[in-house]
């Protein structure tokens, strides 16, 4: 048996929080002295307490938990979809919102521009309006968005979340555009400030009206099983690199993206453990890891360099399946077998 001040170290709840409770019936000690008037608490006091507890942070009232049965948990969660259908709603209206280019609060609905559905190819960047009118674009490697395809409706895909008329939301953010002469023109302006940090030019390859699907590339990822003994253990992460010429084992890079590790199994199978500590599951046969989910088919390639083996892994993502860009790679430090 437990005495007040121990049942409240106990419970977490305040003395006074306890008799509250006791005076309003929503709990009753297992003894109360009869010459004293000192109150007992047991384990099933305890349990009674954490109910009360759990049901206030789920939306109860003290009332309601008084008299706490199934009906009035059939009706508390009607309360709590209704509630979280008014919440969906509100963000969705949020979501809905945008400023345009002129600072101006406006409502996001979808305007069609036969103009622009279809494949675009990526031309180059103009750092100032002055640059953009006299033809004075750069081409940028790294840039990142080699090909944009938009389809009817606004639908999205892969960086593009949606597009109406004079807008494209690259990444949640509107970013304004023209065409002009068969080239799109996109003002970016990535904070969405109103000032434009630089243009990109592309050009029109066709104004099909494709599906997600059609511009989707994908690789072959049924390859038949082929042991591979090099590949087999585990490897650490250690850089992300443009190009496999590179990477230096003596330099330390600036990041190495989101893989932590990688366990390969004899049976084909594999596990990358991601930096927050998820992990991802996959396929793989000699010389390649398979993605059954994206239709990715990764090369990689082991090295030995100063005596220690390192794995040079394709990393494709959006980029490459939608936006026609070579893979970067991770690079892997050999652990064990």
């Amino acid at each position: 048996m437990l005495k007040i001040g121990e049942f409240s170290k106990v419970t977490g709840v305040p003395a006074k929080t306890i008799r509250y409770y006791e005076d309003i019936g929503l709990i009753k000690p297992a003894e109360v002295d009869s010459w004293t008037g000192y109150r007992r608490y047991d384990e099933k006091n305890v349990e009674e307490i954490f109910k009360i507890l759990y049901l206030k942070e789920i939306g109860f009232k003290l009332a309601e938990i008084k008299n706490f049965d199934d009906s009035m948990m059939k009706k508390k969660k009607l309360e709590l979809k209704s509630q979280l259908e008014k919440i969906r709603q509100t963000i969705k209206d949020i979501s809905n919102l945008y400023k345009n280019e002129k600072g101006e609060l406006i409502m996001k609905q979808f305007i069609n521009d036969e103009n622009l559905i279809g494949k675009w190819k990526f031309e180059g960047i103009a750092y100032t309006k002055e640059e953009l009118e006299k033809g004075e674009i750069q081409f940028d490697s790294d840039f990142g968005l080699n090909e944009l395809v938009f389809l009817p409706n606004g639908e999205n895909i892969w960086v593009i979340d949606f597009w109406t008329k004079g807008h494209i939301f690259i990444k949640g953010v509107p970013m304004a555009y023209e065409i002009k002469n068969d080239k799109l023109i996109i003002a970016f302006d990535y904070d969405a400030s109103s000032n434009v940090e630089f243009y990109a030019v592309f050009k029109n390859v066709d104004h099909k009206k494709y599906t997600k699907d059609e511009v989707t590339k994908k690789d072959n990822v049924d390859m038949d099983f082929v042991l591979d003994e090099d590949f087999v253990g585990v490897w650490k992460v250690c850089d992300f690199i443009k190009n496999i010429d590179d990477f230096d084992p003596k330099k330390k890079p600036k990041s190495f993206g989101f893989y932590d590790n990688l366990c390969v199994l004899k049976n084909g199978e594999l596990i990358f453990t991601l930096e927050n500590g998820e992990i991802i599951k996959a396929n793989w046969t000699k010389g390649f890891i398979l993605r059954k989910k994206s239709f990715t088919a990764e090369k990689y390639l082991i090295k030995e360099i100063n005596d220690e083996k390192y794995l040079f892994m394709e990393h494709k993502s959006g980029d490459y399946s939608f936006g026609g860009m070579k893979p970067f790679f991770y690079v892997f430090k050999k652990e064990s077998k």
